[in-house]
């Protein structure tokens, strides 16, 4: 439940589809969450669970061989599922900036990383090259780069790793976004640098007063950046909650699983989730997590279980919650 008046996104029951030679691989199967102004969001769940589909789908990136299907996409009011691709112009890199998860791949070796900063500065600030330049020098300098007048006239593969992730969010942030959606930011970056970016986007996030939403597999990672939580799997949510619900009021048992996961020290065994995602070609028709769940239940396996609401904040989808198989089986402790 939230307070409408103070939302940013409202992402009404999404549902993202790839045709492909294969079939139609089902990536998003109908997801609800909301992010609220000035607030950070944490989507976490496994590769393939539809986290960064999601996210592409907001911000109308599709490959032609998606199809997107939504109730509605409400940006601060205006709905992203019904704009044409023109109309969604002004929007993308302007009002919600993207972090995407590889540097490399994402900045253009051919340009240097003046023009790719000044780029977004000139078509959507309408900033002359001399104010592009004199802005794009000032986010440099901002995001902890170093001699930034120089950097200008550097290509990609000049720079180390954290740097070129540094640049990402110096374009992503140089037209003051709204919202800031930031694919795995910190993969391949040692801890060190992990820290640093983290902090780098905290500190971004209060100047100007964004959104952010914060997509990673790490649970480890959104501890100290997110205040709500949502986690994804199969293509669908089970669970969502404050970050503070998340670890310590655990409700599904694909939470606690990624939970027991992380590393807490160096002499403690990991323990990892056995089995295998589902196949989104041929999804299940019950709970997605049920073939590698512990506590699944043959009800679990042919009906998709409804969302258990346990407080203002936090919801989770599993049969263990529901009222009638808790009377049955009693409180099953799930951690």
């Amino acid at each position: 439940m939230s307070d409408e008046k103070n939302n940013l996104l409202e992402v009404n029951n999404l549902k993202t589809s790839f045709h492909t030679s294969d079939g139609i691989v089902r990536s998003v199967r109908g997801i609800t969450f909301h992010v609220e102004r000035e607030e950070s969001l944490g989507i976490v769940g496994e590769s393939g669970c539809g986290k960064s589909v999601t996210m592409l789908s907001i911000m109308r990136l599709l490959e032609d061989n998606a199809q997107l299907e939504a109730d509605s996409i409400l940006f601060d009011g205006e709905d992203l599922a019904k704009k044409t691709k023109k109309e969604m112009r002004p929007i993308q890199g302007n009002r919600i900036g993207m972090i995407f998860q590889d540097p490399m791949t994402s900045l253009n070796p051919l340009f240097t990383i003046g023009e790719q900063i000044k780029n977004p500065l000139k078509r959507h600030q309408n900033l002359s090259g001399k104010e592009a330049q004199k802005k794009a020098i000032q986010m440099l300098e901002l995001v902890g780069i170093p001699d930034p007048a120089k950097r200008m006239r550097q290509y990609p593969h000049e720079l180390s790793g954290g740097m070129r992730q540094r640049v990402m969010i110096a374009i992503a942030m140089c037209c003051e976004p709204e919202l800031l959606i930031a694919d795995e930011p910190t993969t391949a970056l040692d801890v060190t640098i992990q820290a640093q970016i983290l902090d780098l986007m905290k500190d971004l996030k209060k100047k100007y007063h964004s959104s952010i939403i914060l997509i990673t597999h790490d649970l480890g990672v959104i501890a100290g950046v997110c205040s709500r939580i949502v986690v994804m799997y199969g293509g669908l949510i089970m669970e969502e909650g404050t970050t503070e619900e998340i670890f310590y009021q655990t409700a599904h048992p694909y939470t606690a699983g990624l939970l027991a996961s992380i590393p807490k020290d160096t002499k403690e065994k990991l323990v990892p989730i056995t089995g295998t995602p589902p196949d989104l070609l041929n999804p299940p028709k019950g709970c997605p997590f049920a073939a590698r769940c512990k506590y699944a239940m043959k009800l679990c396996k042919e009906v998709q279980p409804e969302f258990t609401q346990l407080s203002t904040q936090h919801r989770a989808a599993c049969w263990l919650l529901h009222p009638a198989v808790k009377q049955k089986l009693g409180e099953v402790k799930i951690r």
